[in-house]
């Protein structure tokens, strides 16, 4: 336990680092204003016609790139003091470095659980304004005297002096989502690990591991949050690094994504190295009221794989901070099966995890895996299976770089605390093959749950890349060029309890899909649907280019808008108050701490 002068130390610190950061600001925006060409870049250019308008143009950007470098050189110098300042916070959390930014988190915001109440971002740096709902961001096309209009994926095509972007694919052009079959999408349960249903293999596993105290069932979500403090760790709130040039939602260019009401940021070892973050969801998703099913507990959780799809784990952030952090916690998702020994034993999951919903008490997670193509599907597990292995007597939780599961009479885990067993998992028709597009089997790319209809529904689709070398999406019939389907399944209501993940299958046990329809472009990467408009993120490259969410209904031409850089998954953030439209969160995959955030936009400003 932190001594508490270590506690004074960090307490001292921290403040003034946030004293600092003003001065800071202010030192760097008086160097750059004495740059040759500082504040001389407003006058007035030479009369005459187009030249006149050319001169300012070239002017305003010049004065704009400045404004960028203020926030640049500010961002630098609170790098460097906080890389000072890092042993004695270190020295306190326990944790990595705090991110340089951390002073930026917004201290009053949001009341726990209505992430809605967010009507404006307040803390963007000057020249990287980011609309709030009911306004347009500065340069929306419509003039706003500052310089030229940043681009708008709805009118502007791509700029031909931009320079070439390397790897990423082409900018899809939409095409009308199509009626197509949904009987490929016909799936049937699988609880068995050899001759063992998965829930035999859960309550074997509670009993081998030998938690104390000995009526101890599972771990709420609550109490796994709990388990990340003191130290962390955690993720900071409306850091500056994503909003300002070559961060996850702008672009040197000036192209931004719209009306952006709330990010966060993941702690530098998360943001960074070999685990991908792919679905996201949240107690919005698993009940009603927006807590988790049986817990006060309201927290996103969002989906990665590891190298090679070798690895799974999902990771819940609390909504309600403590102080100026919200934080979270990495749960392992693992495959329990019977040892040689007679014991139980489990290994690491190897999906993609391409998506994720939290519904009642599940977690359902869609993989279309093509290194394990036997795990095609969408999985199941429950939450009322999370076991915190440092309440073991026999779990390893310390030791990383091993296996994963039963050594030597030890439980292993890589590092993880928390583990999440599955339960069973909804398969297609035909299995261990690799999935196709278009085509049967499907693949299960993506998850996003719609509780605008009755009973809500969930969402999942096909991550369709043309461009493979053997092909795995191919075009639907009298359709030109392969975009991929998404599908939509019935869920159980609400009311009541539910079992195998709460989709609603018939009475010969298969859950049927309600209705499917082609995407609007290849390389979709999630979807999700409200009152029948469908949302679609697209991501062109993870590290160069931002990505595409298009607005759509069947047989209307779809509107394309500006995402996140490498964007994912996607999920409705609802509010307390019924008669708030609800809040479109997302993810992005990239690395670094101002690529990788989650973030969330408000969809219906116009």
């Amino acid at each position: 336990m932190p001594r508490a002068s270590d506690f004074v130390r960090f307490l001292v610190t921290s403040t003034a680092l946030i004293m600092l950061s003003p001065l800071l600001h202010g030192t760097a925006t008086a160097a750059a204003k004495g740059d040759s060409g500082g504040t001389a870049l407003l006058s007035a250019p030479p009369p005459g016609g187009k030249g006149k308008d050319r001169n300012t143009n070239r002017n305003r950007k010049r004065q704009s790139q400045h404004e960028r470098q203020n926030g640049t050189q500010t961002q630098h110098a609170l790098r460097d003091l906080t890389q000072v300042l890092a042993p004695l916070q270190k020295a306190v959390t326990g944790t990595g470095a705090l991110p340089y930014n951390w002073q930026a988190v917004d201290g009053k915001a949001v009341t726990a659980g209505d992430l809605n109440a967010v009507r404006s971002v307040g803390d963007a740096p000057a020249g990287e304004e980011i609309a709030g709902p009911g306004e347009r961001a500065p340069g929306d096309g419509r003039g706003d005297g500052r310089g030229d209009a940043p681009g708008d994926p709805r009118t502007d095509p791509a700029d031909p002096a931009d320079p070439p972007v390397v790897g990423a694919q082409p900018v899809p052009t939409p095409v009308p989502m199509r009626t197509t079959s949904p009987a490929d999408f016909t799936l049937h349960w699988d609880d068995r690990n050899g001759p063992y249903t998965y829930d035999d293999l859960n309550e074997r596993l509670r009993t081998d591991l030998r938690f104390s105290p000995p009526g101890y069932r599972y771990s709420t979500v609550s109490e796994v949050l709990a388990g990340s403090l003191p130290g962390g760790p955690f993720a900071n709130r409306r850091c500056p690094a994503p909003v300002q040039d070559s961060g996850a939602l702008v672009t040197p260019q000036g192209d931004r994504v719209r009306d952006v009401v709330d990010w966060f940021c993941l702690a530098p070892d998360d943001a960074t190295g070999p685990w991908t973050p792919q679905g996201i969801s949240g107690t919005w998703d698993s009940t009603a009221q927006g807590t988790a099913y049986d817990d006060t507990a309201r927290a996103f959780v969002f989906s990665w794989h590891g190298p090679a799809n070798d690895e799974s784990r999902v990771t819940f952030l609390n909504e309600v901070p403590i102080g100026p952090f919200n934080h979270y916690q990495h749960v392992l998702l693992v495959n329990p099966f019977q040892a040689e020994s007679g014991a139980v034993s489990f290994g690491p999951m190897r999906i993609h995890a391409g998506g994720v919903v939290w519904y009642h008490q599940y977690l359902l997670v869609a993989d279309d895996n093509r290194q394990h193509p036997e795990n095609n599907g969408i999985l199941v597990f429950d939450l009322r299976d999370l076991f915190d292995l440092s309440l073991s007597a026999v779990s390893d939780i310390g030791t990383t770089g091993g296996p994963i599961g039963l050594r030597g009479g030890t439980y292993y885990t890589n590092g993880y605390r928390y583990i999440l067993p599955l339960r069973g998992i909804w398969r297609p028709g035909i299995t261990g093959v690799r999935c196709r597009s278009n085509s049967s089997p499907p693949c299960f790319g993506y998850l996003g749950l719609d509780r605008s209809t009755t009973p809500p529904s969930v969402l999942t689709g096909e991550w369709c890349d043309p461009r493979e070398p053997t092909p795995t999406c191919r075009p639907a019939a009298g359709q030109a060029a392969p975009t991929g389907r998404v599908a939509r399944y019935a869920m159980a209501p609400d009311a009541g309890v539910c079992d195998r993940g709460c989709l609603a299958y018939g009475a010969d046990g298969s859950a049927r899909a309600t209705e499917a329809f082609t995407q609007p472009t290849p390389w979709t990467q999630g979807s999700v649907s409200w009152n029948g408009l469908y949302q679609f993120t697209v991501s062109n490259n993870r590290t160069a280019t931002l990505g595409r969410r298009y607005e759509a209904v069947p047989g209307g031409q779809p509107t394309p808008h500006f995402a996140g850089r490498g964007v994912q998954d996607l999920y409705w953030h609802r509010s307390a108050d019924p008669a708030q439209p609800p809040i479109l969160w997302s993810l992005t995959e990239g690395e670094g701490v101002k690529n990788r955030i989650l973030y969330g936009v408000d969809p219906w400003v116009r």
